[in-house]
């Protein structure tokens, strides 16, 4: 038993094992610690390391984004570029709209980076062949110059060409970023730039292709309200108006400067206005039936109104000036180029009728016509005095008269003899025109037929006057009767007027008294004193009626007689025909701003089928562009609508507004605004305004100005939208969307980095 017990160890020798292990274990933490620091450190100095060569880089990418950014300014000045000469070539160009755009496109982003000076053509044969570059166009794009280079300068630039769909895009091969820190640490990139052409959807409706480059297009009337004065309207009008189509208020101002202005009725001008219609550039193209400067109620008004029309004015009808106290400036070309309803020579003649005779009508006193601006003056017809009927109803024809230009006193140059007027009754006393109603009931007072006829004849014994020599225009208001002579033709009435005008009668005193001299004496009430009177150059004008020289002037002659018939007292085929085509021209831009538009092959609206019955005429906006009757619009929209913002439309700060009702422009705004109504505008309006109502300007010096890069790129935003472009009757099947912003078409590709 003893043998399983052993002697325990003393207190000393359990002390100093304790000691050795002790130590043992500080020296193998010693050694952990020691790995561990020596492993921190060489992670800390890689990490150091890693950190700054990845800050160089990001530095040299910054400076490739500086390039890119300065390539999308390039790129965003030659897509509007090339835009614009689409647009402006739109007719021209019969390729695909899309290739000429790209070739277009490309063509001037060459221009930009190439070695060569001048324009450069992306011609066939330089396609998939590199081109020099000019890389101080890219150095100059960048904060950095000295770290942008390009690593094969010569061969830096391609044009490539789409086999299939005809596009052209560009590559800049090899620009090379090589960048070395203050630190001394040094990264590169190496990346080809590659240039795709932006969507913008050219292909399509050729009303809508005119559509960009107008201000308003609205169904009703154009008005600028009473004293609203100050304002500009810049870019092409359309308004649809039959009647009133441009309104100018009351002693309101309006500069025009428009390419193309164009309505269904008048522009009507009133007291005190202040007018100027001009192109942008030059002289524009202006479609009206009427300019009528009109008192508007004020017969009375010392107002001075003013019309500058520097255009090429094509006139269906009149110019006629009732406003006193008005100057009336010509410019450009003037074209009043109806003859009769359908510019034809016949016989019998049609009916006379002042609806289809142009002329020049001075109707209100102290008027100025100025014409030291005018290039040419063609009148294919002739003044009418209006008629009227005893029961106050307008009859189907006017009273002739034989001049293109005439003053309102003139009419007295028509009016029967008073030696004419006779009685059934015998009675001795004289009776004079006009005549009262009574008198024709009671002293049976008429005009002696027999006498006009065997009277009214010229040199070879030919009768001036119709199988019924005279008309009875009715003043119902005062009771008067005014009696004028009728004419077979419009050559008999240029002949009588001008031997009238060199004749001579005879007053109550006996005293002879030339009738040149009268019709001046009393034309003076109307044309204002000086140089400045009715005077046109004879090299100038072609008119079918006489024309009243100035009525200041000494000269003996002051008659300048017609020069647009021939010798057969017919008028020159070829002035009619060209009148035609004038207005078949303004049928087409009544139907949908565009010539090609007047299918029909009418000279005037409204239209007439082949048995002769009238077409009724349908509202441009309404009918042909826009469709607010659509069910998947009001299904999936409720007005107003508008989208703004560069990422919905791909115009910054475009707007994009639908209304279903009227619409008030109370504050600046830019876009297109589509209204099922009336728009009243009180501040400053770039774009477009497409109203099916009137559009009407309430402020005073306000910029309207048409936009058709900003126009265009928000027509392609409808085109990508099904529920917008229901909408819109022209614009033809949805696209898929496709970037038609500059900035997204530029990409990278063969990127390599740290390529020394």
């Amino acid at each position: 038993m003893m043998g399983l017990f052993m002697e325990k160890p003393n207190r000393r020798e359990r002390e100093g094992s304790a000691l050795i292990t002790v130590l043992i274990g500080v020296l193998f933490l010693a050694a952990t610690g020691l790995i561990v620091l020596t492993a921190a450190n060489r992670y800390m100095v890689s990490v150091g390391v890693d950190h700054n060569t990845s800050n160089n880089f990001y530095e040299a990418e910054g400076i490739l984004e500086e390039v890119k950014t300065g390539l999308r300014e390039y790129a965003g000045d030659a897509g509007e570029d090339a835009y614009r000469y689409m647009l402006e070539h739109y007719s021209q160009d019969k390729d695909s709209k899309k290739e000429v755009f790209s070739k277009k496109y490309v063509s001037l982003l060459m221009t930009k980076l190439h070695a060569s000076d001048g324009i450069f053509e992306c011609k066939d044969e330089i396609i998939g062949k590199a081109q020099a570059g000019d890389v101080q166009k890219l150095k100059v794009l960048s904060q950095v110059p000295d770290a942008v280079t390009l690593k094969d300068p010569n061969h830096a630039l391609v044009v490539k060409k789409d086999k299939e769909t005809g596009e052209y895009s560009l590559v800049i091969q090899k620009v090379f970023i090589d960048y070395t820190d203050e630190a001394d640490y040094r990264s590169s990139i190496q990346t080809d730039i590659c240039f795709s052409v932006p969507d913008y959807s050219l292909e399509g409706n050729s009303s809508f292709t005119e559509m960009k480059n107008y201000i308003s297009i609205s169904d009703d009337t154009l008005e600028v309200a009473n004293s609203q004065t100050g304002n500009t309207i810049q870019g092409n009008v359309y308004s649809g108006n039959e009647k009133e189509g441009i309104l100018l208020g009351q002693e309101s101002g309006v500069d025009f400067k428009s390419a193309t202005i164009v309505s269904r009725g008048d522009l009507d001008i009133r007291n005190g206005a202040k007018v100027s219609l001009a192109g942008e550039t030059g002289a524009g193209d202006l479609y009206l039936k009427n300019i009528h400067l009109n008192p508007g109620g004020n017969k009375d008004s010392t107002l001075k109104t003013e019309l500058t029309l520097n255009e090429n004015a094509y006139i269906a009808n009149d110019l006629n000036i009732e406003t006193n106290n008005t100057t009336v400036t010509l410019g450009g070309k003037y074209y009043g180029y109806s003859y009769n309803e359908s510019n034809v020579v016949s016989s019998p003649s049609p009916v006379a009728n002042s609806e289809y005779s142009s002329a020049i009508l001075v109707n209100g006193q102290n008027t100025t016509l100025k014409s030291n601006n005018l290039n040419s003056l063609v009148l294919a017809g002739r003044a009418f005095v209006s008629r009227e009927k005893e029961d106050g109803t307008k009859p189907v024809s006017d009273i002739m008269m034989g001049e293109s230009i005439a003053v309102k006193s003139n009419q007295l140059a028509y009016l029967v003899p008073d030696e004419y007027i006779v009685s059934d009754l015998g009675n001795p006393d004289d009776y004079h025109n006009p005549v009262f109603k009574q008198e024709l009931e009671e002293a049976k007072v008429h005009v002696d037929v027999e006498g006009l006829k065997n009277n009214f004849k010229d040199e070879s014994g030919n009768s001036y006057l119709a199988d019924i020599p005279y008309e009875a225009n009715y003043n119902n208001t005062i009771g008067y009767v005014f009696f004028y002579l009728k004419f077979k033709d419009e050559a008999s009435a240029n002949r009588y007027f001008e031997k009238y005008y060199h004749a001579q009668d005879f007053d109550e005193d006996g005293e002879a008294v030339n009738h040149g001299d009268e019709l001046k004496r009393k034309g003076k009430v109307y044309i204002s004193e000086g140089d400045l009177g009715i005077k046109f150059d004879e090299t100038l004008y072609l008119v079918a009626g006489n024309v009243m020289n100035n009525y200041y002037s000494t000269s003996e002659n002051g008659l300048q007689t017609a020069n647009y018939f021939g010798k057969n007292q017919k008028p020159n085929g070829d002035l009619l025909n060209e009148g035609v085509r004038m207005g078949q021209n303004y049928v087409g831009y009544q139907l949908g701003l565009n010539p090609a538009k007047n299918t029909t092959g009418a000279m005037r609206l409204p239209a007439k089928d082949s048995d002769g019955n009238v077409v009724p005429t349908k509202p441009l906006v309404a009918s042909d562009i826009v469709d607010f009757g659509n069910a998947k619009f009001n299904e999936q929209v409720t007005a107003p609508v508008t989208v703004m913002g560069q990422e919905d439309t791909g115009v910054q700060g475009a707007t994009l507004c639908i209304s279903k009702g009227n619409y008030t422009v109370n504050g600046e705004m830019k876009g297109l605004l589509v209204v099922n109504g009336d728009v009243t505008v009180k501040s400053d309006f770039t774009g477009l305004i497409l109203a099916t109502g009137k559009v009407s300007i309430e402020n005073m010096n306000l910029q309207l100005k048409s936009d058709m890069i900003m126009v265009g790129k928000l027509f392609d935003y409808i085109r990508t939208d099904k529920k917008l472009i229901s909408l819109f009757r022209g614009l033809n099947g949805t696209l898929e969307k496709r970037s038609s912003s500059a900035v997204e078409c530029i990409s990278y590709q063969n990127w390599i980095k740290n390529n020394y």
